[in-house]
């Protein structure tokens, strides 16, 4: 009975052999002696329930720690590819916002000279029919003198205005048109 009040107390982790060769040896009487519950067939070594708490305790704690970090190691895992994607996002980005930046360098330059051929344009024009006005003026010798009179007045007025408040001669087309009339047909009354 004092085995079954030993066993109540201690749960019981046999090692050993069943060996008919260790039954009487010295070393199984002093096991028998010290754990009073192995039987003549068994020898064994018994844990004590505070000892094998700890046991227990210890590898529930071990195994915790080992789950936190592949824990830890899967959330900093997964931070480092965010901020990888994030940083190639943000290069993507830069890339594509470097090269609208040169695209649109490229079309102002593009305008800028598309602008200053056409402004060279009219300059040419505009001498081409102010030599035309005078070489019809020595030519027929009678008529209005342009830019003396009120020969087109108006229409001149109007485009000389037209200039000042632009930048861009193409609101003017129209006006200059009407110059163009107006003098041909000044020119050709006359």
């Amino acid at each position: 009975s004092s085995s079954s009040s030993s066993s109540s107390h201690h749960h019981q982790f046999r090692m050993g052999n069943r060996s008919s060769s260790t039954k009487n040896s010295p070393s199984a009487l002093s096991n028998n002696a010290a754990t009073e519950d192995v039987s003549e067939d068994e020898s064994g070594i018994f844990i004590s329930q505070e000892v094998q708490d700890k046991i227990v305790q210890d590898f529930q704690s071990s195994v915790l720690k080992e789950e936190w970090s592949k824990r830890q190691s899967a959330i900093l895992t997964r931070a480092n590819e965010r901020k990888a994607q994030n940083k190639q996002h943000q290069a993507e980005l830069e890339e594509k916002l470097n090269a609208w930046k040169e695209h649109d360098t490229a079309a102002q330059k593009q305008l800028d000279e598309q602008m200053n051929a056409l402004k060279g344009q009219f300059v040419d024009k505009h001498l081409d029919v102010m030599s035309d006005v005078g070489r019809l003026e020595r030519k027929m010798g009678t008529g209005p003198k342009f830019g003396e009179g009120k020969a087109c007045l108006n229409t001149r007025v109007n485009l000389i205005q037209c200039y000042k408040e632009n930048d861009d001669i193409r609101p003017c087309n129209d006006i200059m048109a009407a110059l163009e009339q107006c003098v041909s047909k000044t020119v050709t009354s006359h």
